[in-house]
């Protein structure tokens, strides 16, 4: 029998603190990967966003596969949240079975998604999210080979070629081998500045990751507490990532 979670399950919880944090460098943790019942999530909207809180996130991307339909209650709650200190961006999770992008900030997804896109289709999305300002990360790549087995995965050359902005370098609802990329992060580092390196929870369920809790938190510096302030620190790709061997378990329900 599934669990059933309600919107308090989280309440009076002390938010957990990444090992390492220091909050005098840098004021945002985020999780640019989640997911809600608006696709294959468990959670709703505010469920999902108590869940983040109580894990010690206060910057979140929803990024629901293949539908944008969570915008109208996105900015219904944006407002309630931000006098919380908490920020939400809107994003959508492009589901491809040669791979997966989460898109960044933008506003609105009308075209359909491909099932087995080819280089020019990947390329003209790209194009089309930026042209909305928004960012493209590329996800979960050793999940995609190897647990997906998704076959011509774009290599890491091609996709900084095409011009994405991120590659997901921990993702945490991959099997324990495979969540720590280790290979995409020494290729951002030799491409500091051109590729920026990002984490991501991927939570569908909060008591059910792959990997067994939350390893990795993506940590940034703003000035002003804004979405638009957030999105444009995301631009300089200058975030910071914290990796534990450890998992992190959710300290509600």
């Amino acid at each position: 029998m599934s669990k059933i979670y309600t919107d308090n399950d989280w309440n009076g919880i002390i938010p957990h603190i990444p090992p390492g944090y220091d909050n005098t460098k840098h004021n945002v943790i985020f999780d640019h990967h989640s997911h809600t019942n608006y696709s294959d999530g468990r959670l709703t909207l505010k469920q999902n966003i108590e869940w983040h809180i109580a894990m010690g996130f206060n910057a979140i991307a929803i990024t629901d596969h293949n539908n944008m339909r969570h915008i109208e209650e996105i900015e219904g709650i944006k407002k309630q949240y931000a006098q919380k200190g908490i920020i939400i961006i809107s994003g959508f999770e492009w589901t491809t079975i040669r791979l997966h992008f989460n898109f960044l900030g933008i506003s609105k997804w009308d075209e359909r998604v491909p099932y087995k896109p080819k280089d020019n289709k990947i390329i003209d999305v790209i194009d089309k999210v930026h042209d909305q300002d928004g960012l493209v990360v590329c996800n979960h790549i050793p999940w995609s080979i190897y647990e997906a087995k998704y076959k011509n995965h774009p290599s890491r050359e091609e996709l900084l070629k095409w011009g994405i902005d991120f590659i997901e370098v921990v993702n945490d609802d991959s099997l324990p081998e495979n969540v720590y990329d280790e290979e995409s992060v020494k290729f951002c580092n030799k491409h500091k500045g051109e590729i920026g390196m990002i984490t991501g929870t991927d939570m569908h369920i909060p008591d059910g990751l792959a990997s067994g809790g939350v390893h990795g938190w993506t940590l940034l510096n703003i000035k002003e507490w804004t979405e638009e302030a957030l999105m444009e620190e995301l631009r300089k790709k200058n975030t910071e990532i914290l990796y534990s061997e450890i998992s992190f378990l959710d300290p509600g329900i």
